[in-house]
């Protein structure tokens, strides 16, 4: 004779051990097509499916305190690059307006972030984490949904 576990338990404890029993595999995905976890999240557009617009061109000079273990000697270096944003088509029109309308809090926002970020980051090749920065920073006036990615094109850093 087989023994079922819920069988000694009072009837309305048996019946909520029942009750989460099913919503956990109601919500578990009983028969999801064999997709794994990792499968189920969005994937990133391709490059190529995105629209790029440009930000503007940038030459900004940086104040450099300098310490022992700075990586530049210098007390000011400067920043030159280009700025581009990926968006998917259907957001373009809403960007492109956006920049239109903002582009002083746009070049505002891009040269504080640039002066707020470490030299050491600024020195980077990948350049990534001032692209991170530049992302979260600019989203208010994108808008978060829209911006896919951030591109430094020609990033040069200059003692001065």
């Amino acid at each position: 004779m087989m023994k079922y576990p819920c069988a000694n338990l009072p009837p309305r404890r048996r019946d909520l051990t029942i009750a989460t029993a099913v919503l956990c595999a109601a919500l578990g995905g009983c028969g999801d097509e064999g997709l794994s976890p990792i499968e189920r999240f969005e994937r990133l557009p391709a490059l190529e499916d995105l629209v790029t617009i440009e930000l503007g061109e940038y030459v900004i000079p940086i104040p450099v305190e300098p310490t022992s273990d700075s990586p530049i000697a210098a007390t000011q270096v400067q920043i030159e690059f280009r700025l581009y944003a990926a968006v998917l088509p259907e957001n373009e029109g809403t960007l492109r307006s956006n920049y239109e309308r903002l582009e002083g809090r746009f070049r505002d926002t891009v040269i504080e972030t640039c002066r707020n970020t470490s030299i050491e980051d600024l020195l980077d090749p990948t350049m990534t984490t001032l692209k991170t920065h530049l992302a979260d920073s600019l989203k208010p006036y994108i808008g978060s949904a829209h911006l896919e990615r951030i591109h430094i094109a020609n990033p040069q850093v200059k003692r001065l």
